[in-house]
């Protein structure tokens, strides 16, 4: 069964399949150092470029992705959570349980890339905005 997450069908049965579609949304935070280093003048060009508004914009899609993530990883959760709590077959319980434990260790790996990101991204964009940046 594949669950409807407001913006993609999640296949929430499949761990491999669902592994793959999270490990390619995970490629953009690990382009984040070259977007905004390509996004963030140098000091030669500083004056031509806005880099607040492409700070606060970059910030958005990155919060963005962020949100989507973690949405499609607590809603893969929950399923499995419930088809644990419906099962009755013990073989299929033990299946179910690894991929839960499969889906927290997800969360935690989700975690460490945001922080990882966010750091990134107050370190380039904090000399350019008037606050505290970060995600």
């Amino acid at each position: 069964m594949t669950l409807s997450g407001g913006f993609m069908a999640l296949p929430c049965d499949n761990f491999y399949e669902f592994k793959k579609l999270l490990t390619s949304y995970r490629d953009q935070d690990d382009k984040v150092i070259y977007r905004l280093n390509s996004l963030l003048p140098t000091a030669s060009f500083s004056d031509k470029v806005d880099a607040a508004s492409n700070c606060q914009k970059f910030k958005s899609e990155l919060l963005d992705l962020h949100s989507k993530r973690e949405h499609m990883i607590n809603s893969c959760l929950e399923y499995q959570q419930n088809l644990l709590a419906s099962s009755s077959n013990d073989n299929n319980k033990r299946s179910i349980q690894r991929t839960i434990r499969s889906l927290k260790q997800e969360a935690g790996v989700e975690k460490i890339v945001k922080e990882r990101s966010n750091t990134f991204f107050q370190t380039k964009c904090n000399p350019f905005m008037n606050f505290n940046a970060s995600l």
